[in-house]
């Protein structure tokens, strides 16, 4: 299968200024390379501060990147400029984690789809209203809400809206950056299944953003663990929840919480904070708290190799 993303060395680092001139550097996405294939899902987790929403937005161009090389469907998209990056716009669309912030108050629901088809000449302007009409059967609203404002939705509704903007431009990538987190798990379900029959019915291809481990086991082919702007760990989904091979990784999954009370799981707790961002460890930035640490880890940094054809682990004990 083809990859419609082929990342490679992605670096992002934000300058933090300390006082008396001096400038310090913050790397928030630090040497991160991955794939995501036509027609699937590729799931970055980890947890708040890890980095895994920077690298999106990245991706995206949302935020300055500091290095790295990012192809989408054979282009160069960090080398684009002015015009020819607008255009190249169409492919890529977020969904944004908050459904009540992220929708202009000002704008009736019809707008705020045809919003980017206006901005980016998609279509002709004859079609638009037609396609705004279409996209709002397609994700489960009534062509009378066309006309409400935001507030007059709910917050599953106003992710429906996010959603059906995000599909206006017929993006070839979709980034859905934690787009259910702010959701009653009730209305979660509904939105992840919406995804889920869009991506089959459209052939739409997701980068997925969450830390919630039981979101990314329903929508995921692949998973991305990312942790102090380091992916640590790579895998197809059935290889990460059954056989992790990262310290870190296990104790994410052995943090999830179960209905299930037959269900022994050994719980690997994580002790301390992460290290100072602005001063990382020159070895394995999990060293400081990984139970099984050696001193080895804590002199290189350990690269992220192939344990198996489908399962790549930033650890020397993996």
């Amino acid at each position: 299968m083809s990859a419609l993303l082929d990342v490679e060395n992605l670096s992002i680092r934000f300058p933090i200024k300390r006082g008396w001139g001096k400038t310090s550097w913050l790397y928030a996405v630090d040497d991160v390379s991955f794939q995501v294939n036509r027609g699937e899902t590729l799931s970055i987790v980890g947890e708040s501060g890890s980095g895994k929403t920077t690298a999106a937005l990245g991706v995206a161009r949302l935020v300055p990147n500091s290095g790295g090389k990012v192809d989408l469907a054979g282009e160069d998209f960090l080398a684009l400029e002015a015009e020819d990056l607008r255009k190249a716009r169409a492919k890529v669309q977020v969904i944004f984690q908050d459904p009540y912030s992220s929708l202009n108050p000002r704008l009736r629901a019809e707008a705020i789809v045809r919003e980017p088809m206006d901005s980016i000449g998609t279509l002709p302007v004859a079609e638009r209203a037609g396609r705004v009409a279409e996209l709002f059967e397609q994700v489960g609203l009534r062509p009378e809400q066309m006309k409400l404002f935001p507030h007059q939705f709910s917050g599953g509704q106003r992710q429906r809206i996010g959603i059906a903007r995000a599909l206006a431009t017929n993006p070839e990538l979709i980034i859905c950056d934690e787009a259910v987190s702010a959701l009653d798990v009730a209305v979660q379900a509904q939105i992840l299944n919406l995804l889920r029959r869009l991506q089959r019915d459209l052939g739409l291809t997701y980068l997925f953003i969450s830390h919630d481990l039981g979101v990314v086991q329903h929508m995921s082919d692949h998973i991305a663990v990312m942790y102090m702007g380091k992916i640590v760990e790579y895998a197809d989904r059935l290889s990460l929840f059954n056989d992790p091979r990262h310290p870190y990784t296990k104790a994410l999954l052995s943090a999830v919480p179960s209905v299930d009370q037959s269900r022994n799981v050994d719980r690997l707790l994580i002790p301390g904070d992460p290290p100072d961002p602005l001063n990382p460890p020159e070895g394995c930035r999990f060293a400081s708290r990984c139970p099984f640490v050696e001193d080895a880890c804590r002199v290189d940094q350990p690269q992220l190799n192939a344990v198996t054809d489908q399962h790549k682990v930033a650890c020397i004990k993996a």
